[in-house]
């Protein structure tokens, strides 16, 4: 998996915001109508992933890496994201 991936998972597949006015690209979840940090990326990522950003970025999604694996590859959808999400972190 590659940073492209990433952001696009964030932004397209589950709506974050992006916010890049500061030293990284943040990505900003809003469910409920609460804001949470899901993502944080440097300006200049480029080709594969590091494994850690990886594992943090699932973490702050409320979800496995192999769960975060099926959310870029489009068999978890945002629906059933924000349903995970509601029932880990009640």
């Amino acid at each position: 998996m590659d940073y492209r991936d990433i952001k696009s998972t964030l932004i397209h597949k589950l709506g974050s915001s992006e916010d890049r006015s500061g030293d990284h690209i943040y990505f900003w979840l809003t469910i409920d109508e609460h804001d949470f940090r899901v993502g944080k990326l440097s300006h200049s990522s480029r080709g594969q992933a590091m494994d850690y950003i990886i594992n943090d970025t699932a973490r702050r999604l409320k979800l496995g890496k192999k769960e975060f694996v099926d959310v870029v590859d489009c068999i978890i959808d945002k629906s059933q994201h924000e349903k995970m999400w509601r029932e880990r972190d009640p």
